[in-house]
This record gives C-alpha cells, structure tokens and sequence, in this order.
C-alpha cells in the first residue's frame, strides 16, 4: 500500500511538472520564458531581487545591464547553479564581463534552465467507470511511465555598457569635495531557445538600462558619512519577444515588456560597517515590489534579507581574497530553492 501511495505521489508531483512547464507551450503567452523570472546570482536573490539600482558587479548582465560599467575590476566572472522542485530540475547561469576601457565594459552570460526525464504515463479509458477502476485489477493503472522526455530552455546574452562621470577637476570647480556623480547605459542582446516534446522554438530579444550612482552625499547635504543613492531602470524585452515554435503551425508566443524601477542607498559608516537598503517595482504579472537589505559583518561576512513580491528570502556572502561565495534562499517557489554563486574578480 506504501508503494502505490508513493507511487501515486510522484504521478501526481509530474504531472503537475509537466503541466507548469508546458504552460508555454500550449496555454497563455504570459508565462513565455518564465525561466527568466528567476533572477540570477545570489547575492542580488538574497536581496529579494532588488537589484536594478544595485547593479554593480558581472550578474548585471541580468538585472540592468548598465551596471556592468560600474566593475572597477578588469575581468568579472560569476557561476551559479540551484536544484529547483526537489531536485528534478535544475537552474544554472554563467556570465562574464570585461572592461574594455575606463568608459567601455562587454558583458555575456548564459542562463539554462531544464527538467530531464519527465515521465509520460498511459492515458485513462474515459469508457471505464469508478466502480470497474477500484474494483476490477485489469482497470487499474499501474502508474509505470510508458516514456519521458525533457524540457530545455536558454537565454545567450550580449552586453554592452558605457559609462560617463562628470570629471572630478570640474566638479571641484563647483566647490563639490566628494565622488562626482555616474551616469551609466547599457543594452542587451539576447538569443532565446526552448525544446520540448520533440519540437524548438527561438527568438531575439532586446534590454535597454539606465543607472545613475551618486557614491556619497557630501555636495548634497554638505556632511560626511550620511551614504550614497543611486537609481536603476531596466526595459526588459523592448517592444516584446516572440518566440517561434518550429511545428506545423509555426506558432508564436511573445515575452510581454517588463519595466523594472529600482532604487538603492549605501551608508558604509553604520556602525563601522557597510548597509545596504534596496527597493524595486517592475510591471509584469500586474506589478511586483522587492525588497532588500544588506549589511556586512565583516570584511569576509555579509548577511542578507529580503521580500520577494511578499515572499521572504535570505542570504549570506562569503568574501575570500578575490572570490564571493553566495548563498541564498527563496521560499514560495513550489518548494523553497537553494541558490549557490561564485564570483571572481581579475
């Protein structure tokens, strides 16, 4: 009796699997690509995804790709991977960026997300009723796969920022003795790809960023040690991506347009330690607020806190010389996920 209630649960468990990643596929557009909805790297999910006015390091490529122009450092690297849905799928990002000159950073990542060996079972007889189903054995289904298939989909991404700071000898002139102000840009340029079922579909996307960081408030307030803000957008497949499928059909299916709006603030003299405070609102699904919180421990520790569109979720930053190991956790996503990155810098 164990064996079949087991066994029941896990037909119960894919076909619902199955179900959610054919969405796409079959039923509304609005859920086309929802692999991207994830977010990327652990720190930013720590965060509650509030990270379009952050934006400061390689998973930028993902969160406002003119971020990826704040990178002091000359070569960004940055892997993640999450089990997802009780280790049956699975969520893996790579990004890379590199600073081509002082005002030029390249940026590409790739982001897949997969579910392998999703059983197919035999179809119910909708001529054999309730009572010949319980009672007679031949009529019960015996819940063995008679096939499995998988579910793949892919996001290649080029970046490209800039970045244009009023010169400090000019700001001095104007009696302003802190950071001058940064204005940054950045677009995106982005593959799609799904298979499923024996059939593909591709498509072009385009991201559009703009991040502007005032790194300390000295000019403004005319005190040291109150911080600094900056301010994020993001358009997130402009003019929408639309996927085709390569059925008979040809059938298409449109990423809608996702604005994303995102302020940030940063005090590292709370005590003696740096803080982050971070909001986003972006408009898909009827509109989603995040929230986040950072605040750094240590030179090597840094935990965090956030709300993702209600959800809780929490996080942890290792810093080791020149890598970041992060953790984070996101709650309400089926089943809470576990997401791990590594970041390195050259």
């Amino acid at each position: 009796m164990e064996g079949k209630k087991r066994r029941y649960s896990y037909f119960v468990f894919s076909t619902f699997l199955l179900l959610s990643t054919a969405l796409p596929f079959g039923w509304s557009e609005n859920y086309t690509g929802d692999f991207l909805t994830n977010g990327v790297g652990g720190r930013a999910l720590g965060l509650g995804g509030a990270y379009v006015g952050v934006a400061d390091d390689v998973t930028a490529t993902y969160w406002n790709p003119a971020g990826i122009a704040a990178i002091t450092e000359k070569t960004q690297i940055s892997f993640m991977h999450a089990a997802r849905r009780s280790g049956l799928g699975s969520f893996n990002y790579i990004g890379a960026v590199n600073q081509v000159s002082p005002w030029l950073t390249l940026g590409a990542s790739w982001i897949h997300a997969g579910v392998d060996d999703i059983p197919i079972y035999p179809a119910f007889d909708l001529n054999i009723g309730p009572g010949e189903r319980r009672n007679i054995a031949r009529y019960r289904p015996d819940f063995e796969p008679t096939n499995f298939l998988s579910d793949s989909e892919n996001a290649y991404v080029g970046t490209v920022a800039a970045k244009f700071a009023i010169s400090q000898e000019w700001w001095d002139n104007l009696g302003k003795n802190s950071h001058p102000p940064e204005f940054l840009f950045g677009v995106n340029v982005k593959r799609l790809s799904q298979s499923l079922v024996g059939s593909s579909a591709d498509g072009v996307g385009f991201d559009a960023g703009l991040l502007i960081r005032i790194l300390d408030t000295n000019a403004i307030f005319g005190a040291e040690g109150l911080g600094g803000f900056s301010a994020g957008l993001n358009v997130q497949d402009i003019s929408e991506t639309t996927l085709t499928w390569n059925t008979e059909s040809e059938r298409k299916e449109s990423i809608p347009t996702n604005v994303k709006f995102g302020l940030a603030y940063h005090n590292d003299a709370i005590l003696s330690h740096r803080m982050v405070l971070a909001y986003e609102h972006e408009t898909r699904f009827g509109g989603q607020d995040h929230f986040g919180l950072e605040y750094q421990l240590s030179n090597s520790l840094t935990l965090r806190a956030g709300l993702r569109d209600g959800d809780f979720t929490g996080g942890v930053g290792i810093h080791i010389d020149r890598f970041r190991l992060d953790y984070a956790l996101l709650t309400n996503d089926l089943i809470s996920t576990h997401f791990l990155s590594l970041l390195t810098r050259f």
